[in-house]
């Protein structure tokens, strides 16, 4: 199984994977919990951790020291993922919302 990724916005410059600018993502209304959304990337498995600056890509204001990659097995994020999803209404893929939902 290939591995989907979720929220590499292109403004991260990251090498692993590119989602396109978090403007694509960005919609008036999402059609899913949050908070249900929210508390399944809290439980992913913990892959990595890289001690960089993590700014928030509209604001420039800091979101965390470092940030982590995680995953649900089919899925990939990072942890700054779940900044986007509390603060924007970001789109994410139906099968995902689905899955999480569960």
């Amino acid at each position: 199984m290939s591995r989907k990724y979720l929220g590499f916005f292109s403004e991260n410059n990251l090498t692993m994977a590119d989602n396109g600018s978090i403007k694509q993502h960005i919609v008036k209304e999402v059609n899913y919990d949050k908070k249900k959304i929210i508390s399944y990337l809290n439980k992913g498995k913990k892959e990595s951790t890289c001690p960089k600056i993590v700014k928030d890509i509209l604001t420039d204001k800091l979101i965390s020291t470092s940030f982590s990659v995680f995953t649900d097995g089919e899925y990939v994020w990072k942890s700054d993922f779940i900044h986007y999803i509390e603060n924007y209404n970001i789109k994410l893929p139906e099968d995902f919302i689905t899955k999480a939902s569960a």
